[in-house]
């Protein structure tokens, strides 16, 4: 190698050896659920569904329109066809029959036929089965959408929480090292006894466990909110938002919450879309007992010959048009059968709507009480976790004074760490509560 390349070929390296740094997905509530709008699996299946069921209205409305098609065919006859004469023609006797072999040996034929529905009872509920069936798949697809938006609502919130509950026991560990190094100065003075620094020690130890199960649980909400949103597993995520209460953030629902629900709910809708999507299967299955009436005609050119000199060939045009009529008389008890099978399925969808209201009105009581239970608990834990802040300093400042054994320290710090643990769970609860009223409501 030339000298001056060296240079080059070291920086080149250089370059290389650098370490690839992945590229962070920093992420607040409102983008993760933007982003599992768009990825979300679930959710592109049931968009892809409603684009199938505009065709099953497209494929309804075709039956209404004229059938064309066109055949053509070829026949090769080793031994021609047979046509039966009177006898009396060639001289026979009356009782007997003539054979003559007729026709070419090669035999084309070929035609265009149209048929058109002039009269079909079932054309026009089935135009209007396929639409409500349509709609319904919209509102199938709005409800994926409100339960995809939910679970990555919840999913951020399992992230947060186990994060928030991580610093929270770091917060911890750090107290307690501290106490250990005031334990061991004190215990070097002769103001603290070797007991008080075992304990000290043991308390830390005893930490360092539960900091490793949470860094995993932390690993593993995310790995969920990402499954959620439907981003690849190896993605970094950083999540912007942080665990905290906002009274004034939730919408307070109306007076009456359950007509709310019942207005905005997509499982309603789509209840209810199904229950008038069976009548009209019920109105498709009786048109079958009605007469059918179509336009028909047929535009026909055949040929025969013994050779395949097609310039010799005589295509003569032989056409037809007319009306014809199919009549059911008995179809062997299937007819009515569909009926009824129709007749029940209405009655099953009715009978689910009705209790679908019903469970829409225990999820409201229930979404407002826990929302208010929630509220609850973190005004009582405000308060909680203030008095266990000024009881943990007021021990600590006894403790190193010698007023206060060590035990009485390890309370201490155990009440506040877990006032601070209750006032997360209850933030978390009021979070929680608030994603599940905004679903039970509709809103979403």
């Amino acid at each position: 190698m030339k000298p001056y390349l060296y240079p080059i070929a070291f920086s080149l390296l250089l370059i290389s050896g650098k370490p690839a740094f992945a590229q962070v997905r920093l992420l607040t509530m409102e983008t993760a659920v933007k982003v599992a709008l768009e990825k979300n699996r679930d959710l592109q299946v049931a968009t892809l569904e409603t684009a199938k069921s505009g065709q099953k209205v497209r494929e309804a409305r075709s039956y209404a329109l004229p059938t064309v098609s066109a055949s053509a065919q070829y026949l090769y006859f080793p031994q021609k066809q047979v046509s039966f004469l009177p006898g009396s023609f060639v001289g026979l006797g009356e009782n007997e029959l003539a054979t003559f072999r007729v026709g070419g040996s090669n035999a084309f034929l070929g035609g265009v036929a149209v048929s058109q529905p002039l009269f079909q009872a079932g054309i026009g509920a089935g135009i209007r089965a396929a639409q409500l069936y349509e709609t319904a798949s919209a509102e199938e697809r709005n409800e994926v959408r409100a339960s995809v938006v939910t679970d990555v609502k919840k999913a951020y919130l399992d992230v947060l929480i186990t994060q928030e509950q991580l610093r929270l026991q770091e917060q911890s560990l750090a107290r307690n090292v501290q106490a250990l190094k005031d334990a061991r100065s004190l215990l070097a003075q002769g103001r603290a006894s070797r007991v008080d620094t075992l304990r000290a020690f043991v308390s830390v130890e005893n930490l360092r466990p539960v900091l490793s199960q949470l860094n995993n649980r932390v690993e593993i909400t995310r790995t969920v909110l990402k499954r959620t949103m439907g981003l690849d597993e190896q993605e970094a995520i950083d999540l912007q938002d942080s665990l905290r209460y906002d009274p004034n953030a939730l919408v307070a629902p109306g007076a009456d919450a359950f007509f709310e629900a019942v207005q905005a709910r997509p499982e309603i809708h789509r209840l209810e879309l199904t229950e008038k999507l069976n009548r009209e299967q019920i109105a498709l299955q009786t048109a079958e007992r009605a007469p059918k009436l179509s336009a028909i005609g047929l535009l026909q050119s055949q040929a025969q010959a013994n050779h395949l000199r097609f310039d010799r060939y005589s295509w003569p045009l032989s056409s037809y048009i007319g009306l014809q009529l199919n009549v059911p008389i008995f179809t062997g008890f299937r007819t009515a059968s569909r009926i009824q099978q129709a007749v029940i399925t209405r009655q099953q969808s009715e009978t689910q709507l009705a209790n679908l209201k019903e469970v829409v009105r225990a999820q409201v009581k229930i979404a407002l009480s826990n929302l208010a239970e929630a509220r609850l608990r973190i005004a009582t834990q405000q308060q909680t976790v203030a008095v266990a802040e000024l009881g943990y300093r007021i021990t600590r400042d006894r403790w190193k004074q010698g007023i206060a054994s060590r035990l009485d320290m390890s309370d201490a710090e155990f009440s506040l760490t877990q006032a601070k643990a209750h006032y997360l769970q209850a933030i978390y609860d009021y979070q929680t509560a608030a994603v599940e009223l905004d679903k039970v409501l509709g809103r979403i």
